[in-house]
C-alpha cells in the first residue's frame, strides 16, 4: 500500500527513561529509551526511535519467542549474531529511507551493523503462500516480520503461521497503542486509518461523490479498478456493497455487487490494476481522472504537488489497517521484535525529522494509534491534517470493523467470481 522540506523535531512527547536503560551504553551515542508507560524521546541518530527499558532490579527484560530474560549485553549480542532481518510489506515510496533509518537506529542503540531486507508487494497473499510452503517443507520462514493488512494476519493465524510475540520486553511501545488495535498475543497495528479508496481529479470529475458515481458516462475510459485477488479489490467491493445495501458476508449478494460493477463501472475502465506506479502515471498524466487504490494515495498526490487530487470519503468506511506480526520459524526473532517496537515509536509513526518530502511522509504516517501520537502532527500539515486524516474520536467511533472470518469465507467466492467476470 502506499503509500525537501521536513517538519520540525517532535515536541510534546515525554522523554521518560527507565531507571536502568536496556541499552544504556548505546544511549550515550544518541539513542532514546522509553518505558512502557511513557512517551518517546527524539534522538539524532537512526530515526529517533525508542528502545526497550530494563525489567527491574535484575536488569533484564523478558523477550518473547526466545522466551528468555535477557540483559542489555545479551540483547546486544543477539542483535549482532542475527545480523539482519527480512520484512514483508508494501511498496512504499520512502522504502530506502525507512531502511536507512532503521539500520542507523540499530547501530546507535545496539552498536551493531545489520542489514534490513525490505520486500514489497501489492499482493500480500504472496507472503502467506511462501510461509505456508516453508512450513510444509519444514524450512525456516523466509520473513521475520510481516507488515500488511489485518486480514492476512487473520488468515495466517488460521493456518498456524503466526508466533506469539505480545507482550514482550522488547516491544514497550505496545503500551502507546489503543487496545482495539492489538490482537494479543500475536499482532499489533501500525496504521489506524487505511482503507481502499478512490482518488479523483476534483477539477475534471467534481461530480464524484460516491463509488456508484464511477458509473457516470462522463468517465468513459477514465477509471481504474483493482485487480482481483487481494484486499484492495475486496475493500473496493465492500464499499460498493455498502452503497448497494448488500451484505459482504453473503457471497451470493457479493456476486450481485460484482455483476453491478461489471455492468456499470467496467465500461468506463481504462485499466484493471493495483500497481501503484502505473496508477500514479495514469493519474498524473491525465490519462485517468479516477483511480482506485488506497486512501493514502490522495495524500501522496496532493502533497506531491498535484493539488487537484481529492479523496472520495464514502459514507461507510471499512478499514484494512496494516498489522505487524512475526511468522513461526522466523530466523531473527530478536531483531523482529526490535523492528516492531521501532515501527510503533511516535517518531517513526510521525517521521517529521526524516529527510523525505511531504508526500512520502504522508504514506508512512497513517493516523493516530492512540492519544500519545495526537500532538505530533507537524506544523506544515496542521491546517490540512483533518482533511486527509480523521480525528482520534472518529477513528474510535466511525470506522466499521470487518468480520475477517466472514469476509475470508465470502471472499473466496466473490473474488473468484470477480476474476471470472473480468476475464482474467
Amino acid at each position: 500500500m502506499v503509500r525537501y522540506s521536513t517538519g520540525s523535531p517532535l515536541r510534546g512527547v515525554a522523554t521518560l527513561i527507565a531507571v536502568v536503560a536496556l541499552v544504556a551504553g548505546a544511549c550515550s551515542g544518541g539513542g532514546a529509551s522509553t518505558a512502557p508507560g511513557g512517551g518517546a524521546s527524539t534522538s539524532p541518530a537512526g530515526g529517533a526511535s525508542t528502545a526497550p527499558s530494563s525489567g527491574g532490579s535484575s536488569g533484564t527484560v523478558h523477550v518473547a519467542i526466545v522466551n528468555k530474560d535477557m540483559t542489555a549485553d545479551e540483547v546486544k549480542a543477539a542483535v549482532k549474531a542475527e545480523g539482519g532481518l527480512t520484512v514483508g510489506n508494501w511498496t512504499y515510496a520512502a522504502t530506502d529511507e525507512l531502511i536507512k533509518q532503521f539500520e542507523a537506529y540499530v547501530k546507535s542503540t545496539y552498536d551493531a551493523d545489520i542489514k534490513l531486507t525490505y520486500t514489497g508487494t501489492q499482493s500480500p497473499s504472496e507472503y502467506l503462500t511462501k510461509l505456508a510452503a516453508a512450513k510444509q517443507a519444514n524450512n525456516a520462514a523466509p520473513y521475520d516480520v510481516i507488515a500488511v493488512e489485518e486480514n492476512y494476519w487473520y488468515d495466517a493465524n488460521q493456518q498456524g503461521l503466526v508466533e506469539d510475540v505480545l507482550p514482550s520486553g522488547l516491544i514497550p511501545n505496545q503500551s502507546l497503542v489503543l487496545d482495539g488495535f492489538v490482537h494479543a498475543p500475536q499482532s499489533i497495528a501500525f496504521q489506524s486509518t487505511a482503507y481502499p479508496g478512490v482518488v479523483y481529479n476534483k477539477t475534471k470529475a467534481p461530480f464524484v461523490k460516491s463509488l456508484m458515481d464511477l458509473a457516470n458516462p462522463q468517465l468513459k475510459g477514465k477509471v481504474t479498478i483493482p485487480a482481483p485477488g487481494d484486499i484492495t479489490a475486496g475493500g473496493f467491493l465492500l464499499g460498493v456493497a455498502a452503497e448497494l445495501g448488500k451484505d459482504y458476508k453473503d457471497p451470493n449478494q457479493m456476486k450481485e455487487v460484482v455483476d453491478w460493477v461489471v455492468a456499470n463501472i467496467l465500461p468506463n475502465v481504462a485499466q484493471v490494476t493495483t500497481d501503484q506506479p502505473t496508477l500514479q502515471q495514469l493519474f498524473e498524466s491525465g490519462q485517468t481522472d479516477v483511480v482506485t487504490f488506497w486512501n493514502s494515495l490522495a495524500r501522496l498526490e496532493y502533497l506531491g504537488g498535484h493539488t487537484d487530487a481529492a479523496l472520495l470519503v464514502p459514507k461507510t468506511i471499512y478499514p484494512a489497517n496494516g498489522y505487524l506480526w512475526v511468522p513461526k520459524g522466523a530466523q531473527h526473532p530478536v531483531l523482529a521484535q526490535i523492528f516492531m517496537n521501532w515501527r510503533l515509536a511516535p517518531e517513526v509513526q510521525f517521521p517529521n525529522a526524516w529527510p523525505i518530502d511531504h508526500g512520502k511522509w504522508s504514506e508512512l504516517s497513517e493516523g493516530f494509534l492512540g492519544p500519545s501520537y495526537v500532538n505530533l502532527v507537524p506544523d506544515w500539515f496542521k491546517a490540512d491534517y483533518n482533511t486527509y486524516y480523521p480525528t482520534l474520536d472518529q477513528i474510535q467511533s466511525s470506522f466499521k470493523s470487518i468480520d475477517w472470518k466472514a469476509y475470508n469465507e465470502s471472499a473466496k467466492v466473490f473474488q473468484d467470481y470477480y476474476k471470472q467476470k473480468l476475464g482474467q
